[in-house]
């Protein structure tokens, strides 16, 4: 196995269980589902789906269902690009196979009466892995993690925008404010109830919810799970979100930005190594390393801040994210660490007090909705590993705002800003070996192909029509 486990596969589909087919047909026929969508998200953050009758449930478990292979090529505006030389005609099938490991697998959707919902993989026809699965990414580095001795714990901030549903497709705020007021939840009051209700029946696990800074705004933060938990509870929650505005007659959008004067969307991505039930990250005593950090810690974060220019072309990877970029907004401009520090790209959120010592974790604050989940996580983990493997050394953290120092005293620092155009985040992507190898070349093939079809068409477009189109995507 090579050093970030990229040969390890997926197993081939193979016929479920009698058992645990008559244990989901009997949960599924106790609240009337009729229907069970096979999700999975595409290079471009888009959650698409199949939906197949609940009696052929466990046949799409053993054969699958079949899907065109260009959804790998598809950009944000649908349109199909035929750039990437592994994808570059109409020709070809793959099978898209829900993920069943036990009952709760499938998930009764409580905001969507008579639908259910299952993750799925695509694989080739034959069953055998196929390069451009995002989901088998984040396996493999979940894997390498483990042949490190490490396990990962991750958990995503969602913010989403709630607007009136307009014709006009414009935003209307369905929250007067102020930012985390009382009073914006006031507001939200039959659409807080149901999605806390739903999320709960869905199996999805919150710390708090509360209105954001933006207009309109609110986050949702998500419990911290292993890392293929954590991308599907992600999904789900978007789904359960989607469905309780609806339900009010609301729309949401988790779009990267819904204005061209607002602060934006993201879905800040936190992250944390553990090793025999403790939180490796933290120092513990005889391992003193600075900010409470062990050596693996420092190390792990050190890696993050080295590959920082790449991660972010694949966590914050559209044409929204770069217009979302701006400083002071909280979105992680430059490339700096600090230690709760909520401008900078990447904030150290230390354990101790009241939170203990086990807390300990990293978060990334360039990560949007544009993101495939299973890829952003995927690529954090991989660029940490890497840290670790090479003890990288951690630079001193940054405190302040460096969107208001001038241009001279960020370059005698060393600071960089994040990229800002699609040219820069392109050669920011192709420059880091490492995303490289966690991505594999077909999939990075693929994905610079839809950035490169969403970048052309921009070019075409206004700030504003670039907004419009993607607002109602996420």
């Amino acid at each position: 196995m090579c050093r970030y486990g990229l040969t390890m596969e997926p197993p081939s589909p193979t016929p479920l269980p009698p058992q645990l087919v008559d244990g989901i047909r009997a949960r599924l026929d106790a609240q009337d589902v009729v229907g069970v969508q096979i999700g999975w998200v595409d290079d471009n953050g888009i959650v698409r789906s199949r939906v197949v009758p609940t009696d052929q449930l466990a046949g799409a478990a053993h054969r699958g269902v079949g899907i065109t292979a260009v959804f790998a090529v598809f950009d944000s505006h649908d349109g199909i690009t035929f750039a990437h030389e592994g994808l570059s005609t109409p020709s070809g099938d793959v099978r898209l196979v829900p993920v069943i490991d036990s009952v709760d697998s499938v998930v009764p959707l409580a905001g969507q009466p008579g639908l259910a919902w299952v993750n799925g993989r695509q694989v080739a026809v034959d069953g055998s892995p196929w390069p451009y699965d995002q989901r088998a990414v984040l396996e493999r580095q979940v894997s390498a993690a483990a042949e490190a001795g490490f396990e990962v714990k991750a958990g995503f901030e969602v913010e989403v925008v709630l607007s009136h549903d307009r014709e006009d497709g414009e935003v209307a705020g369905a929250h007067r404010g102020p930012a985390y007021s009382a009073n914006a939840v006031q507001d939200l009051s039959g659409f807080t109830r149901t999605l806390l209700t739903d999320l709960r029946a869905n199996g999805v696990g919150i710390g708090q919810l509360h209105a954001e800074y933006g207009a309109s705004q609110v986050e949702i933060a998500l419990d911290a799970l292993d890392p293929l938990a954590a991308c599907d509870a992600q999904v789900l929650a978007r789904q359960s979100i989607h469905a309780a505005a609806r339900a009010h007659g609301l729309r949401a959008s988790l779009a990267p930005i819904t204005t061209t004067d607002g602060a934006g969307n993201g879905w800040h991505l936190h992250t944390s190594l553990w090793r025999d039930g403790h939180n490796a990250l933290t120092a513990s005593e005889g391992d003193g390393g600075p900010h409470g950090l062990s050596a693996v810690g420092a190390a792990y974060l050190a890696g993050l801040h080295r590959e920082l220019h790449g991660i972010v072309a694949v966590t914050a990877p559209s044409t929204g994210s770069l217009l979302r970029r701006r400083p002071h907004f909280w979105a992680g401009v430059y490339d700096v660490w600090g230690v709760e520090n909520r401008e900078a790209a990447l904030r150290l959120v230390p354990g101790g007090g009241l939170l203990g010592a086990d807390h300990t974790n990293v978060e990334l604050k360039p990560s949007d909705a544009s993101a495939n989940p299973y890829l952003a996580l995927a690529t954090v983990i991989g660029a940490g590993l890497a840290g670790v493997r090479d003890g990288a050394s951690l630079d001193e953290p940054v405190q302040e705002d460096v969107g208001g120092w001038d241009d001279a005293r960020r370059s005698a620092a060393g600071i960089r800003a994040l990229a800002t155009t699609h040219e820069e985040q392109r050669a920011n992507l192709l420059a880091s070996d490492v995303v490289r190898e966690v991505l594999g070349d077909d999939l990075l093939g693929a994905f610079v192909a839809c950035r490169d079809a969403d970048a052309a068409w921009a070019v075409e477009h206004t700030d504003e029509e670039i907004v419009a189109s993607l607002r109602w995507v996420y």
